[in-house]
């Protein structure tokens, strides 16, 4: 069920587990991303980030028609203040319900999803000593968790190992700053980086403030654009 968005959206980066400090951890705020297909409106995401000394919660819903097709879901993470994640769970509410839960204790996450005969079905993961990141390819907002994780000081291409619910396995993310421009973000000029997220088969690239707004985030091979409310039409060239 979740192919239609995932063949559409083509990929998007969840909340990654600190390897690096380049910037602030997100702080609290809500706002509203523009979904685009071939520079037509197809969607909205609504997404709100509350952040403490103790947790960061990121609560969102998407709403997206493709021709007669029409997907609505809704995510909500919760994360330590490093931005480990502890507890992830997706439903989908068109154009059938359906469900997934994750939970992270130490190196291993359980995940539970619709089975047969109406009872939960269960796996179980451990992941061992090396930190690996939840990588949800449907959830655009979550990419303002992923920003603080790259080490800009360090520079470079980053790898992080992360896990693919849909594909129920692991794999890596490749993160590189390709350069700061100024854009025009809530009505002022600001610093945003642009980042490139690869992973085996797929690009996205990533506009971000230094503050850790979202910008604009585009996934070329798909044709896919998200754009944040208040931000500048275009990117300079």
């Amino acid at each position: 069920m979740r192919r239609i968005l995932t063949l559409v959206l083509a990929g998007a980066c969840l909340a990654l587990p600190p390897t690096g400090v380049g910037g602030p951890a997100p702080e609290s705020h809500q706002g509203q991303l523009r979904i685009l297909l071939n520079n037509q409106p197809i969607g909205t995401e609504r997404y709100q980030i509350v952040s403490s000394g103790t947790e960061i919660r990121a609560r969102g819903e998407t709403e997206l028609r493709v021709g007669e097709q029409k997907l609505r879901q809704t995510a909500a993470l919760e994360l330590s203040p490093g931005l480990a994640p502890r507890r992830y769970e997706w439903k989908m509410l068109e154009p059938k319900a359906t469900w997934a839960r994750m939970e992270f204790e130490g190196s291993v996450g359980t995940i539970h999803f619709p089975g047969p005969k109406g009872k939960d079905a269960v796996q179980v993961f451990d992941f061992g000593a090396a930190p690996v990141a939840l990588l949800d390819n449907n959830v655009f907002h979550h990419f303002l968790l992923l920003a603080p994780l790259y080490d800009v000081a360090a520079g470079g291409r980053q790898t992080i190992k992360v896990f693919i619910p849909q594909a129920l396995q692991p794999g890596d993310a490749t993160v590189e700053l390709l350069g700061v421009e100024t854009l025009t973000v809530d009505a002022r000029p600001q610093a945003v980086r642009q980042l490139s997220i690869s992973t085996e088969d797929n690009q996205v690239l990533l506009w971000i403030t230094e503050s850790g707004r979202f910008v604009r985030l585009r996934v070329p091979r798909a044709n896919v654009e998200v754009v944040a409310e208040g931000a500048s039409p275009e990117p300079p060239k």
